[in-house]
């Protein structure tokens, strides 16, 4: 079988490389992505989508409390500064986010609905960080197998979350995931 080659910049395929397509968003925000182990060899891995596009930006892989050692020690000393996006019986609509929270880092935790559970449980310092959720998310366009009226990509929930907290546009974000999602079904990873 001949050896696949892949693009130095997106890391992607040659086939399929995405970089024509990225286009970077200064974000003020800075996002960090709490990824869980299983998500970083998904083809459609959209937090790497982020990665290829966001400024500010950082993904974190682990699991346990261990894994996020250091996070825990920076979100803990600015804690009034972090929000964690993960809908919790304590989280807020972020839409109803008021000027008196000044959100300079938001964290977001990738995987499937059931993986993020399993962060947000051995995680508990999470749950003393302000939490939010959204009351009125956008339609998602992410192809999945589990199908709920709330589920968002990571990409997706990102996307949302940086134009309710800094009114930037976010559609490249979209155009990327979907373009990822075209290619995912026209060849194999």
């Amino acid at each position: 079988m001949p050896k696949r080659h892949y693009c130095m910049a997106c890391q992607f395929p040659l086939s399929v490389c995405l970089c024509k397509f990225v286009h970077k968003i200064c974000n003020s925000v800075e996002l960090t992505v709490l990824q869980h182990p299983s998500e970083t060899k998904v083809a459609k891995n959209t937090a790497r989508l982020l990665a290829l596009a966001l400024q500010n930006i950082q993904i974190v892989v682990g699991e346990t409390a261990q894994d996020f050692r250091q996070l825990q020690a920076f979100c803990l000393q600015h804690h009034n500064d972090v929000a964690l996006l993960y809908p919790s019986t304590v989280s807020r609509p972020l839409e109803e986010l008021n000027k008196a929270h000044n959100i300079k880092y938001l964290l977001l935790l990738d995987g499937t609905w059931k993986k993020a559970f399993k962060l947000y449980q051995c995680n508990p310092w999470l749950t003393a960080l302000p939490c939010w959720h959204f009351a009125h998310p956008p339609a998602s366009q992410y192809q999945r197998k589990a199908h709920r009226s709330d589920s968002l990509s990571t990409l997706e929930a990102a996307a949302y979350g940086l134009h309710l907290l800094e009114n930037i546009d976010t559609a490249p974000l979209l155009v990327l995931q979907q373009k990822r999602q075209q290619f995912s079904g026209q060849r194999p990873d």
